[in-house]
């Protein structure tokens, strides 16, 4: 059963079955992804999902006992069968055709008040309209339409959530290394997904295997409670059974950066027999890590006990449900960070990005647009492209011609990616998209990078041009 393809709302099933008793099961539709507000506390996005949506994208089928699981549906099933067109067309699904242009992975991504060339503020029915950067533009059949949008949704908010949340613990980190260690805190199965958003973003290791069998994202660790613990036997003393670990632990790993967990117990006394293991076994004490307690304070007296102790050098890694404010709080006097659930499963804005798909040009080649009237909440017509200038992004429609410099270097934001069977180029290398998203993220301005907004940091200024402007406001006008 190939569950990654009927990974879909039932609606999309139920909605597919009405199109075609109308008559458009074989229509070409353009769709578009997108995000219309900025999640909170957020000053910008960073797209990821793109390698997983293409992976998606070629092994899209439906093997015998899908289907039969479709035909055997109380609702969908009794239809299914009067429609053996629908039938067919998923019986003889091979892959996605059709177009995809998309951001890269890693690019920015904003959403807010849309205003107009000359500055002026956009008006829908009196109220500001909220203008996006898509993320990306998919042409394609109506069947594969419909089998498309869950799962890429799915792809885009959960990686997209993490590389955002990733990015802020980075940027607060000062350029200190942060390691991601929240896989435990999320399924297996999203757990190198997120890891890979975390990569993007900038972390430095994480400690997830997988992740390094996969694409060597460097794979990190110190030792475990659990370890330490292990160790206590009848007639030893816990300070001796930590003693007696922590050499071994130097032992097994000489020639390797030796860092140690020394809060299992007691930490000033875990950092005593830290230093007296490395002693022992002449074993450089790379660092230690600290878990619990992790205050300004603790890590002042670490530092200066371990200059006591004649281990000056020795780093101090600091965990201990960290988020990006307590890592910008420890940032001047810590060596490094390990953050876990508020890297993958990033609590302040846990419900991803808020991204959604809404169709743009329909099966008649008619472009539409969505308009809950009197809310200011649209989508925007039509395919799209973007152009990114130093201070602001300029949306316009996909056939206009490209805008001039306008007093600053611009550049089109989403490029082609799919065209046909197939992928227009390789999958991006993790390495690349991660170093996109630090180039970008580095040219922000800083109030964008300011981590003390709060709950409304500025928004990025946001244009729409001429031609979209007149689009929208016709579509408007025909909505009464």
């Amino acid at each position: 059963m190939t569950l990654a393809t009927l990974g879909i709302d039932a609606y999309q099933l139920t909605t597919l079955l009405t199109h075609d008793a109308e008559g458009r099961l074989g229509q070409d539709v353009s769709m578009a992804f997108f995000f219309r507000r900025m999640p909170k506390r957020r000053a910008f996005v960073v797209f990821a999902g793109l390698r997983r949506i293409l992976e998606h994208a070629r092994g899209m089928k439906l093997d015998a006992s899908d289907l039969d699981a479709l035909l055997e549906h109380p609702a969908i099933g009794p239809v299914l069968h009067r429609r053996p067109g629908v039938l067919a067309a998923l019986r003889e699904l091979d892959g996605f055709r059709g177009s995809i242009d998309a951001m890269p992975e890693g690019s920015v991504a904003f959403a807010g008040p849309a205003c107009r060339t000359d500055g002026a503020p956009l008006l829908v029915g009196g109220r500001p309209l909220t203008i996006y950067t898509p993320l990306l533009q998919v042409r394609t059949d109506m069947v594969r339409a419909k089998l498309i949008e869950t799962p890429w949704l799915g792809f885009v908010n959960h990686l997209s959530m993490v590389a955002s949340k990733a990015a802020r613990v980075v940027l607060a980190a000062k350029g200190k290394p942060v390691m991601e260690f929240g896989q435990r805190r999320t399924h297996p199965e999203a757990a190198i997904d997120a890891t890979y958003a975390a990569w993007v973003a900038g972390i430095a290791a994480s400690s997830n295997v997988a992740a390094w069998a996969k694409w060597r994202i460097p794979a990190t660790g110190t030792m475990d409670h659990f370890a330490v613990q292990a160790s206590e036997r009848p007639g030893l003393s816990r300070e001796a059974a930590e003693r007696g670990f922590f050499e071994a632990y130097a032992r097994t790993f000489a020639g390797a950066p030796v860092t140690m967990l020394v809060d299992t117990y007691d930490t000033e006394r875990g950092i005593r027999n830290a230093v007296a293991a490395a002693t022992a076994t002449n074993v450089p004490l790379f660092g230690i890590r600290i878990d619990s307690n992790v205050t300004l304070a603790s890590i002042a007296r670490a530092r200066e006990l371990l200059a006591e102790l004649g281990s000056p050098a020795t780093r101090i890694y600091v965990s201990d449900a960290l988020d990006e404010h307590r890592v910008a709080e420890l940032a001047d006097v810590a060596d490094g960070f390990g953050v876990g659930e508020n890297i993958v499963a990033s609590p302040d804005a846990a419900t991803g990005v808020g991204a959604v798909a809404k169709l743009v040009v329909n099966g008649y080649g008619r472009t539409t647009m969505k308009v809950a009237k009197g809310t200011g909440k649209a989508t925007l017509p039509g395919e799209l492209q973007v152009y990114r200038f130093s201070d602001h992004d300029l949306v316009a429609l996909s056939s206009e011609p490209a805008p001039g410099s306008g007093g600053g270097a611009s550049r089109p934001l989403l490029e082609p990616v799919w065209r046909g069977d197939g992928p227009v180029k390789p999958l991006a290398d993790p390495n690349q998209a991660r170093a996109r998203c630090k180039e970008e993220i580095a040219a922000l301005p800083a109030e964008l990078r300011d981590l003390t907004a709060g709950e409304a940091p500025p928004p990025r200024k946001l244009v729409a041009s001429d031609a979209l402007v007149a689009e929208i406001t016709r579509l408007v006008a025909e909505a009464g």
